[in-house]
Order: structure tokens, then C-alpha cells, then sequence
């Protein structure tokens, strides 16, 4: 056994992979640019798990130019916009069912002694005809016309010390009905329930904030959206704002209910001597809400890691994005023109003559034109998709390679070693591919990992000018959304600061390894 460790540990590539890594972990340059490179790589490939929103530019998820979370550390009063309710999916929340004890709601707290799980909640009212319901009319219109309807209710904390700007909410519900509930069980509308979102503040005040006005009761999933009025806002969280030391409110907590309840409804056929009679008397059977989810969103000046984008979309969620996009078209496209640049190099170097000087004469001519507006105009042509851009920066990415690669071919094809090779036979291919690449190998790593630099940095050129998908979210999309929406102006820096200083470090992680690498693989800086 220790026989074949060692025989393994003797083997050329090992010996050699170990002697480059002492020599490699000498130069401290080098070793913070590989693990820079490290964690980029990591936010490239765990970027799904890591990000909090969607990474496109244009999904909002808040206001625009929403300042980082962090920051309002330096604001006593600030809001950090963000989901509320501690549990959204309705995991085990308790059914109520309200018996109209009185107009006053007093059985309110009553528990149902029944819990639900699965993430959903069954709010089920059931009529037997001849029952008389407990009608109380309310004169603010907040609270349901009748204390007979079943509710459940979630307990929320307002952390902050001020009211938010903004709140929206979302419930997601279906319903189903049986007996005389059914439409077209009875003449006219027989759907006489409606779904009720209230909030109630510690002091005891109700704020209706959704009342279902629609006789569509279906069985298939809805969502219904909530947008909270300034006068709804300032109802419930004013009272939670400290003035002068002290709040209106006793405690800082707040109760959401989501109930069922019925309304005053009547039929013209139950009209007689001038006095409305509402039919509940004569209904039998049961309406079902099933309510899958509950969400609450509070606005306020700050939002998550980063902050928001022009377009209210979450910078950090592009911002780690970007790091799979450069990467990606780092990486690819520096390797599709190296893999040119080698290929033409070898082919002109070791045959010289004529074919050196066509390739050599191709070469200067790209070299020559301005590579950013030729860049710009086939990316146009070939239009803004990822593999596109890749192309486009190989295109012209490939000619300093094939000069490097050719001049080090030169120098190869006149050593022993390849006389040898021929005069055993051995084909043109072989020979540029079996003996002379590997010896001209080392010196094309260190200038891969420059080129990964430039084709980063065409990449980000190409975003900023508009000329990649919008939905792409890189980081030159991001600082050309920032031009544009006038964070300059508007002082929102972290939508410039951010995207610029991901630029700026994977580029400097790419210059320290290829430095590294070149003073490591090259015989002549070793030297020195």
C-alpha cells in the first residue's frame, strides 16, 4: 500500500503540480488574486441559492433608489422595506369562529379549538335556514355587518420608529360553496359572504384595509392585491411612533384578521310593507374560503443588502448575478480566441513563407482598427444574446495570442527535438501539437488570464452602451441603468460604487494570477 502512495506521489504530473504550487504561494500577489477569483467563482456558481430577489433589471420589487439596509443605522427613524408577517404561508394558524354574541364583536378572541397546516387556512361558514343572524350595523363601516362569520388572525411587530411610507398586501384564496349557496341555486344573487382583511392597532382602533366586492366565487386559486391609502397607513402605525418619548399605542404589535363574514343583502322578492327582509332565514349549506397565503409588505427609505436600482429592482441580487455573466463571458470567450490565437500562431510559425505572411498580414489588420466601435457594430448585427457577445470579444481577442504563440514557435521549430521528431517521420500536426505546443504552453497561461481581463472588460463596455440583453443583469447594465435613471444626480452611489468595484476587483484578481503566473512559468523572470 505504501508502495503504490509513493509510486503515485512520483509520477510527473504531481511532481510537477506540486513544485508549481511552491513556487506559486511565494508571491502573496498572487495568492490574494486566486482567492478573489475563488469567491467570485462561488457567487458565479451558487448565485441561485445566494440572491434574495430576481436578478433582472426590470423586476421591481421596491421604490426606486432605496437605499442598503445597513444604513439606517445612521437613521434612528428610517424603515428597511421588507416582508412583515412573520408567517406568511399560514403554517398551524388557529380558526375563530365569532357567534354574535353582541354588535360590540366580544367573542372575537373565542379559539376554535381546530388548527390548520399544509400552509393553507379553511374559513368555512355554514347556514341552517331558519337561524337569525346577529345583525349589528357599525357607523364607521369598518367591521362586518354581522358578528356571525368565522376569521383567523396573525400578530405582527412594527419594529421601527416611524410609520411606512407605503404597504401592500396579497392574499391568495379560493372558495367553494354547496347547498343554496351554489350559483343559480336560487333566483337573483345568492352569494351573500364576502372576504374581509382588517388591521387593529394595540390601542383596540380597526382599520378595514379589503373587503371582496365581487360576486365571483371560484374555485380556482386567486390573488387579490391590497394597496394601503395614507389615511389606512397612518390609522394603524402612527400610533407606534415615538413623540417626545412616548407613543400613542400601548404596545408596538399588530393583529391582521381575515375573516368571512356575511353582508346586508336583499332581494326585492323580500320586500313587503316598506321593510327589508333579509332572506338568511331561508338558506341552507356552507361557503368555503381557502386561503393559501398572506403577504405584507412595508416601504420604507432602505432596502436589503444594496439598496434598489433605478427600476426598484434589487441591486444585490444583480449585483451577484453579474459575477455568472462575466465569468461566463470571461472565461468563454478568452478561451474560443485563445484556442484561435493558438491555432493560427502554430500554423504560421512552424510553415513560415507564404502562409506566415497571410496570417501575419490578417493579424495587422485587426490589430489596426479600433476594437471597441468594430465590437459595438457586430454586436449589433449579431444581435444581444450571450453567445453573441462571446463571439464578438473572441473575434478580436485572438490576435495578440497568434503573435505571442508564432514567435515562440519560431524559436521551437529549429531545437533538436523537432529535427528528431521529423527525421522518425512524424507528421507537420503531430509534431506542432505533441512537442512544440506543450513547450510553448507555460507562457500562454499567464496571458489567458489577462485576456479574461479585456474580454471582462468588453463585456462590461458592451453593457454600459446598451448593446447586450437588457434582461441580462450585468454588472456594465447596471452602471448604464444608473447612468441613465440619474443616480448621479439623485446621489444614488451604491448603484455606481458597487458594479464598478466588482469590475475593478475581478479584473485586479485576473492581473495578480497572470502576473503570478508569469513570473512563476517564465525561466527568465524566475531568474531575476
Amino acid at each position: 500500500m505504501s508502495g503504490s502512495h509513493k509510486g503515485w506521489k512520483d509520477r510527473n504530473w504531481y511532481v510537477s503540480i506540486t513544485g508549481f504550487w511552491r513556487e506559486y504561494r511565494k508571491h502573496k500577489i498572487g495568492l490574494v488574486g486566486l482567492a478573489l477569483i475563488i469567491i467570485f467563482l462561488g457567487m458565479a456558481v451558487f448565485a441561485d441559492g445566494i440572491i434574495t430577489h430576481s436578478p433582472s433589471p426590470t423586476a421591481k420589487v421596491a421604490p426606486a433608489y432605496l437605499m442598503p439596509s445597513w444604513l439606517s443605522v445612521f437613521d434612528p427613524n428610517g424603515v428597511i422595506t421588507g416582508e412583515v408577517l412573520p408567517d406568511a404561508d399560514l403554517d398551524e394558524t388557529p380558526i375563530i369562529q365569532a357567534n354574535g354574541t353582541s354588535s360590540e364583536f366580544s367573542g372575537l378572541h373565542v379559539p376554535r379549538g381546530e388548527s390548520v397546516s399544509d400552509s393553507y387556512v379553511n374559513l368555512t361558514w355554514t347556514h341552517t335556514a331558519g337561524t337569525q343572524l346577529d345583525f349589528g350595523i357599525d357607523p364607521d363601516g369598518i367591521r362586518a355587518d354581522y358578528s356571525d362569520f368565522v376569521y383567523f388572525e396573525q400578530d405582527f411587530t412594527w419594529l421601527y420608529n416611524s410609520p411606512p411610507s407605503d404597504v401592500n398586501m396579497s392574499i391568495f384564496y379560493s372558495t367553494s360553496l354547496t347547498g343554496d349557496f351554489v350559483p343559480g341555486a336560487q333566483e337573483g344573487n345568492s352569494l351573500m359572504l364576502r372576504v374581509y382583511v382588517w388591521l387593529i392597532d394595540s390601542s383596540g382602533e380597526w382599520t378595514r384595509v379589503y373587503e371582496s366586492r365581487d360576486a365571483a366565487y371560484v374555485e380556482e386559486l386567486q390573488m387579490r392585491r391590497i394597496s394601503m391609502n395614507p389615511v389606512s397607513i397612518e390609522s394603524v402605525f402612527d400610533g407606534m411612533a415615538m413623540t417626545n418619548g412616548t407613543q400613542e399605542d400601548p404596545t408596538d404589535v399588530v393583529r391582521l384578521v381575515v375573516g368571512l363574514a356575511p353582508y346586508r343583502w336583499f332581494d326585492s322578492s323580500f320586500y313587503s310593507s316598506g321593510n327589508y327582509t333579509y332572506p338568511w332565514q331561508y338558506y341552507n349549506g356552507s361557503v368555503t374560503v381557502k386561503v393559501t397565503k398572506l403577504q405584507m409588505v412595508a416601504y420604507g427609505e432602505y432596502f436589503g443588502v444594496m439598496g434598489t436600482t433605478n427600476w426598484g429592482a434589487d441591486a444585490y441580487s444583480q449585483l451577484i448575478y453579474g459575477s455568472r455573466i462575466s465569468l461566463t463571458i470571461g472565461v468563454l470567450a478568452t478561451g474560443l480566441s485563445t484556442l484561435v490565437g493558438v491555432i493560427v500562431g502554430m500554423v504560421a510559425g512552424y510553415f513560415g513563407g507564404k502562409v506566415d505572411e497571410v496570417l501575419m498580414r490578417v493579424v495587422d489588420f485587426l490589430l489596426v482598427i479600433p476594437g471597441l466601435p468594430l465590437m459595438m457594430v457586430l454586436a449589433a448585427f449579431l444581435g444581444a444574446r450571450i453567445e453573441n457577445i462571446i463571439i464578438v470579444i473572441a473575434i478580436l481577442g485572438w490576435t495578440g495570442t497568434s503573435r505571442l504563440i508564432r514567435s515562440q514557435v519560431l524559436a521551437e521549430k529549429n531545437k533538436a527535438y523537432v529535427e528528431s521528431a521529423r527525421a522518425i517521420g512524424a507528421s507537420d500536426t503531430y509534431i506542432m501539437f505533441r512537442h512544440i505546443l506543450p513547450n510553448v504552453t507555460p507562457i500562454l497561461f499567464a496571458n489567458i488570464t489577462l485576456g479574461v481581463v479585456g474580454a471582462i472588460l468588453s463585456e462590461a463596455g458592451l453593457s454600459f452602451l446598451g448593446l447586450t440583453n437588457p434582461e441580462d443583469p450585468s454588472w456594465g447594465r447596471m452602471l448604464a441603468d444608473a447612468v441613465a435613471g440619474g443616480a448621479f444626480s439623485g446621489g444614488a452611489w451604491w448603484v455606481v460604487l458597487f458594479p464598478g468595484l466588482m469590475i475593478t476587483l475581478l479584473s485586479l484578481a485576473f492581473t495578480f494570477v497572470g502576473h503570478t503566473l508569469d513570473q512563476v512559468l517564465n525561466p527568465r523572470l524566475r531568474e531575476r
